[in-house]
C-alpha cells in the first residue's frame, strides 16, 4: 500500500508538544510520531500531517512562531520508506 504524509521534525520536545496543540486548535489532521531513522533530529519527535495542509501549517507555524527544523515529504511504499525535505 502507497502512502504519502508530510513531516514536521523538530530540535525540541517542547516545540513539538507546543505545536501539536497548535494544529489541534486550528483543526488540522495531525498528530506527534517518532522521528524516523533517516531523519536526523535532536528530541526524536515529528509531527505527521497531511501534505494538503503544508502551506497552511507552514504559515501558522511561523505566525506562532515555532522552531522547527524542517518540513519532510514522506513516502511510503509496503514496508519501504522514503524522506525528502521541502
Amino acid at each position: 500500500m502507497q502512502m504519502e504524509y508530510g513531516l514536521v521534525v523538530f530540535d525540541s520536545t517542547h516545540e513539538a508538544i507546543k505545536t501539536e496543540m497548535i494544529v489541534k486548535n486550528a483543526k488540522f489532521h495531525a498528530r506527534i510520531i517518532g522521528t524516523p531513522g533517516e531523519i536526523v533530529a535532536g528530541c526524536g519527535l515529528s509531527l505527521r500531517y497531511d501534505l494538503k495542509d503544508s502551506i497552511n501549517l507552514r504559515k501558522i507555524l511561523n505566525d506562532e512562531d515555532v522552531n522547527y527544523k524542517g518540513f519532510y515529504h514522506a513516502f511510503r511504499d509496503g514496508l519501504k520508506s522514503s524522506y525528502k525535505g521541502i
